[in-house]
């Protein structure tokens, strides 16, 4: 994983620890650098990890600015799009939370500046994790359409691009990955397409026109619009494998957005610390198989 954007001091440390086991670092101007190292919290010190935040780095205003230079590339300007979004995904799909000084215009967010705080989250790729359930996604050479459920931070990305790697591999139809944020770039293979930092109303409409897929991977539903996308898509005949934040699937289904029966199975992620651990399996009718 490349994280040379990082200030040096910050990647030499990082070089005393295990990169496989670190999944966030979380940056707050003038407090100590936090680390999500194998599922547990520590600091990041001088010389690897630490559990006294005494002994931490601590952020700077001028680490943030730098961070945000190097994955801009020094021109802020051409990433504003995703900077107002809250985040800038780099090159290598690493995704990086931004919290600043919001500067809106007639109610429209027009950028974000003076950065407070970074959010880095280090994806990782764990393959053969969707071994357990990609029966349950594809049934008899068809492709059912899936939607993964779990809170933030327990693998649906992870999960999702396993199962277009292992989709790539033995179901020969094009594949269209809307990939809102940059985070499935390692993604790539002989039926897959990929539409980058666009909308999902966008990317569903503009993707189904030009690219004719007959499966679509898209992360994180998160309104109704987005439901209506998939909706549309699947009445057309086209599969969806798509993730969702919800603690629980009786959650879910309680919810505004929800659309009934338009997924033929509910993958539900464990929260027991396991990036991408599947705990449950329902089916059409919300029963569990």
């Amino acid at each position: 994983m490349d994280l040379s954007f990082l200030p040096i001091k910050y990647t030499n440390a990082i070089k005393n620890i295990d990169i496989n086991y670190l999944y966030e670092i979380r940056l707050r101007t003038g407090y100590a650098v936090k680390v999500n190292y194998n599922n547990k919290n520590a600091y990041l010190s001088f010389y690897g990890l630490t559990q006294n935040c005494k002994d931490a780095i601590i952020c700077s205003s001028f680490d943030i600015s730098e961070i945000i230079k190097n994955v801009t590339e020094h021109s802020l300007y051409a990433f504003n799009d995703r900077i107002k979004e809250g985040f800038i995904t780099t090159k290598h799909g690493v995704r990086i939370g931004i919290a600043g000084e919001c500067v809106f215009c007639e109610n429209k967010i027009q950028t974000i500046k003076n950065f407070s705080s970074l959010n880095i989250r280090i994806p990782h790729q764990i393959n053969g994790c969707s071994s357990g359930v990609i029966k349950e996604i594809i049934n008899q050479g068809k492709v059912n359409n899936t939607l993964i459920i779990s809170p933030p931070f327990l693998g649906k990305t992870t999960l999702l691009k396993d199962i277009a790697t292992e989709l790539n591999k033995v179901v020969n139809l094009p594949i269209l990955i809307i990939d809102e944020r940059g985070e499935f770039n390692n993604i790539e293979g002989e039926n897959i397409d990929k539409i980058t930092y666009s909308n999902k109303n966008y990317a569903f409409n503009y993707g189904l026109r030009s690219l004719s897929p007959s499966v679509v991977i898209t992360d994180e539903l998160s309104n109704s619009e987005d439901w209506l996308c998939v909706k549309n898509a699947v009445n057309s005949g086209i599969k969806i494998i798509a993730s969702c934040h919800s603690d629980c699937l009786e959650n879910l289904a309680s919810k505004n957005c929800f659309i009934k029966n338009l997924f033929d199975r509910y993958i539900v992620l464990s929260n027991n610390g396991e990036f991408g651990k599947v705990e449950k399996v329902f089916n059409k009718e919300l029963n569990e198989v």
